[in-house]
């Protein structure tokens, strides 16, 4: 009776850790609303005094190249590619799991707009209403390392020209 229970609770277990595994490895459906631009979103903005924070670090190769292996594979609890995808888009292999979506950081309307000091807020604590865990087990130069590299994603709109009549060439934005 005893090894009946033991190994049912084995098979559950094995299929609980199955399921968990797929569940991670699994890909963003056609209803997943990450990747996004824009994303609709109600965040709760960060204390004003943080809010108006700059980011302290220059921008260089060292401080993105920390912000990158941050972002891509060793942020704790989780490395943020893993939601946000490798490419920042909000695509990533656990981003069909979250309602809302992961935040795509490659599109300007999302990130343009968004100070510095509240990057650096959600980052390290989080974000209510949303899947965004606390990394609050991060130094405050790696939050501003990611940071720098989660702005560095952004891909601004290429310029819209068109021709004016009597001018040569006029930009719209």
């Amino acid at each position: 009776m005893k090894s009946r229970i033991v190994r049912s609770s084995y098979a559950l277990l094995i299929i609980s850790s199955s399921s968990f595994l797929l569940a991670c490895n699994s890909q963003p459906t056609h209803n997943a609303s990450s990747g996004l631009c824009p994303q609709e979103r109600t965040t709760e903005m960060a204390p004003a005094v943080n809010a108006s924070l700059s980011n302290p670090l220059n921008l260089n190769a060292s401080n993105l190249d920390a912000g990158e292996q941050l972002f891509q594979s060793s942020a704790e609890p989780l490395a943020c590619a893993e939601c946000h995808g490798e490419k920042g888009d909000g695509n990533g292999p656990m981003a069909s799991m979250f309602q809302p979506a992961p935040r795509n950081f490659t599109c300007s309307e999302n990130i343009a707009a968004l100070p510095d000091g509240q990057i650096f807020w959600i980052i390290k604590n989080g974000s209510i209403g949303t899947s965004m865990p606390a990394f609050n087990k991060l130094t405050d130069d790696q939050i501003w390392q990611l940071t720098l590299y989660i702005r560095s994603l952004e891909v601004k709109p290429a310029k819209m020209e068109t021709k004016v009549p009597g001018q040569k060439q006029a930009s719209l934005y």
